[in-house]
């Protein structure tokens, strides 16, 4: 089976996780996983309450047989890495085809991760574009400069399909999806000041955040 595992804080998750994890399933991949951090690595706090992001996942993805969610970070405690959590997975799942999904602002950021350069040989990555970039040649070359040092001279282009190859076949695909301009940050704000948040996440997931007075 091809298995995506989408980390983040969804704090919380809204239409624009959705969205991105409904177009991946209908292109790529049979199921996804939401992964929930216990501590953001780049931030290194919690963010909010880990049960709480947890059990709102579980009302936004409930009905959807292809999505499912994992408490794996949350239960190892301390900050998460991603290395940690894709070794977890290759254990749990040895015979699933595992994708790591990841944004573009993340894989910017790629050279900074824990064992970066070991992380291409361990699973596939689908990186997701919201933005106007166009994975056209002279585009997917520039974004070889963002790899780890380690694996740019390893990897080769496929540029019919969109995506990069690595030494072990391992693959790194780019994906657009549709743009939503909905940020946590403003539906938080939103309800510390009491301003609606209607059609930016579930209603069953406002209506949790409401009762548990999870951001007031």
């Amino acid at each position: 089976m091809k298995t995506g595992i989408f980390g983040g804080t969804f704090n919380p998750i809204h239409y624009g996780h959705l969205r991105a994890a409904e177009e991946i399933t209908q292109n790529f991949l049979e199921k996804v996983i939401f992964v929930p951090t216990n501590i953001t690595s780049n931030k290194g706090k919690v963010p909010s309450n880990p049960k709480n992001r947890l059990e709102m996942i579980n009302i936004a993805i409930n009905g959807r047989k292809k999505f499912a969610v994992s408490d794996i970070e949350i239960k190892r405690g301390g900050i998460s890495y991603s290395y940690d959590t894709i070794i977890q997975f290759n254990k749990l799942y040895p015979n699933d085809d595992l994708y790591f999904i990841i944004g573009m602002d993340s894989y910017f950021d790629l050279k900074n991760w824990k064992n970066g350069e070991l992380l291409f040989d361990m699973i596939n990555f689908i990186v997701i574009n919201r933005n106007n970039i166009k994975f056209n040649p002279k585009e997917l070359i520039k974004l070889t400069s963002f790899l780890p040092d380690g694996i740019k001279d390893q990897i080769n282009i496929d540029h019919e399909n969109k995506r990069f190859i690595t030494s072990k076949n391992k693959y790194v695909n780019f994906f657009k999806i549709t743009r939503m301009d909905i940020s946590s940050t403003i539906i938080r704000n939103n309800f510390k000041k009491n301003i609606s948040n209607l059609y930016l996440l579930p209603k069953d997931v406002i209506n949790y955040i409401i009762n548990k007075k999870v951001y007031i």
